[in-house]
């Protein structure tokens, strides 16, 4: 029975997430440096999924949102679809949006292995520096390579405007998401112990 009601328990979280990955997608702000983009915060949810799920969980948060926008529903920024947005100059961001979470999450867990809950403040430097380094890698990565394919642009031209346009905007959000996951931690087992 506890563990019937634990696995519920995990599955509105990963159901919490992967809607928290919409609405913070549908939450835009015009980008000053680069013409037709969006500052959103689907890279805060993102890494927030991945520092606070585990692998499995964190992984089946981000199939689901992405799942969500290939049936159709309007889960990504603008309220653009799978098909609206995948092909576009920053459609190579949904690749990322795969699998960060999930890489995230195990090299966190990986990390606090080694490191141990007891020292705060090394405890807070494995969250922000996988949110910051891994987190925005991961995404940015494949948002360049698909920028320069669509648009035919060299890597450079691609980085400036692929990747570090949005960049102070990122390690903000990063950061906050690791400063969250870091309170999350604490009231969660809490949550999933009733």
């Amino acid at each position: 029975m506890d563990k019937k009601a634990f696995s519920v328990k995990k599955m509105a979280m990963i159901a919490i997430f992967a809607s928290m990955m919409c609405v913070c997608a549908w939450i835009a702000v015009p980008s000053p440096f680069s013409a037709g983009t969006f500052f959103t915060l689907q890279t805060f949810a993102i890494i927030l999924a991945g520092l606070v799920l585990s692998p499995a969980e964190a992984l089946t948060a981000s199939v689901v949102y992405i799942l969500l926008g290939v049936v159709g529903l309007p889960v990504f920024s603008s309220f653009g679809t799978l098909y609206s947005r995948l092909f576009t100059a920053y459609g190579g961001y949904i690749f990322g949006f795969l699998w960060t979470p999930f890489l995230i999450s195990l090299t966190k867990n990986g990390l606090m292995k080694l490191v141990g809950d007891n020292n705060k403040a090394l405890k807070a430097v494995v969250y922000i520096g996988v949110a910051v380094i891994l987190g925005i890698l991961l995404i940015d990565i494949p948002g360049v390579i698909q920028y320069m394919i669509v648009t035919g642009s060299d890597f450079f031209t691609a980085s400036v405007l692929a990747a570090l346009a949005f960049m102070p905007t990122d390690i903000l959000k990063c950061i906050l998401a690791a400063v969250i996951a870091m309170a999350l931690e604490k009231a969660l087992p809490k949550f999933l112990k009733q």
